[in-house]
């Protein structure tokens, strides 16, 4: 689960070599994560504070705060939010010829996913603008799709350089495994179901997937049945117990223990801090403390 500020272009009014998709700014909880997915579009996110991993491909990324990771239209992709230090970070999507050109005579090139940036706030200032223009018009559209101009221009006086130094060997074993969990959290599923489902010892098992997401089969999966509970106990009426049980926890006293570990916070606090609304009248001028106050959202990117 994450606190975001985004928008995303409805309608297309408009056609043309390059296309604002949608954009958007989060702070994220620890073991928040995003696919396995296939993206139709780029997508390109910058981190802002904290850490996170990015797998694509057989590759995978250790990122912290001034990098970039890219996500390229029809590649498998999967990150995650550090437990200790979860991230934060802006994302703008586009499409179009232009789009890929511009990406190729960047540092990412033909086949890169991840770089260091010289300045990322300059592409926060412009998701930030981007936010602006939420109101589905053609006006609009023209604004957006200027603003995704100004990103690509952005991308190519960076003068960052290309992230190799954490490159590492990704694990499609470790995919399957984070995979089923998404699709099987609420069961009553234990290690050895998920290796009798993949067909796999589940010693090797536990210990591939420990290397990869530098945690443990059960860690995992207990990070994503308390991001389920955060977006229940913000959106739902639904009792703490219920809560519990429903996102795979048979104990209330488990649940509490564990999600407090994850958060800082008591079932019961957190609900009663995300329901505070949120002012919308702010300026952009402090994200960090903006995202704060934003209702939790199941996945924005």
């Amino acid at each position: 689960m994450e606190q975001a500020l985004f928008v995303k272009k409805g309608q297309q009014h408009l056609s043309g070599d390059l296309q604002f998709q949608f954009c958007g700014l989060s702070r994220t909880l620890p073991y928040h994560s995003f696919g396995p997915a296939i993206r139709e579009c780029f997508v390109l996110h910058v981190v802002l504070e904290g850490k996170g991993t990015y797998h694509v491909k057989d590759q995978k990324y250790q990122l912290k705060k001034g990098d970039l990771f890219l996500i390229r239209p029809g590649v498998t992709t999967f990150y995650r939010a550090d437990a200790e230090e979860p991230w934060m970070y802006g994302w703008l999507a586009f499409s179009g010829k232009t789009g890929k050109e511009v990406i190729s005579h960047s540092a990412f090139g033909e086949e890169g996913f991840a770089m260091i940036s010289s300045n990322t706030q300059q592409y926060i200032e412009i998701i930030k603008e981007c936010l602006k223009y939420s109101q589905d018009n053609l006006l609009n559209e023209l604004h957006l799709n200027q603003q995704a101009y100004r990103f690509l221009a952005t991308l190519l006086e960076d003068g960052g350089k290309v992230n190799t130094a954490s490159e590492e060997l990704s694990s499609p074993l470790a995919l399957a495994t984070v995979d089923y969990i998404q699709q099987h959290y609420a069961e009553k599923i234990t290690v050895e179901v998920i290796a009798q489902q993949l067909s796999v010892n589940r010693s090797h098992l536990s210990r591939v997937f420990s290397k990869q997401m530098d945690m443990g089969i059960k860690e995992y999966l207990n990070g994503v049945r308390t991001n389920r509970a955060a977006f229940m106990l913000a959106y739902t009426q639904e009792s703490v117990e219920e809560i519990a049980n429903q996102v795979g926890f048979n104990s209330l006293v488990v649940f509490s223990r564990t999600f407090k570990k994850s958060t800082g916070e008591t079932p019961t606090e957190y609900r009663s801090r995300m329901r505070q609304s949120a002012d919308t009248s702010q300026p952009f001028a402090d994200v960090e403390e903006r995202l704060k106050l934003q209702a939790v959202v199941p996945r924005a990117t």
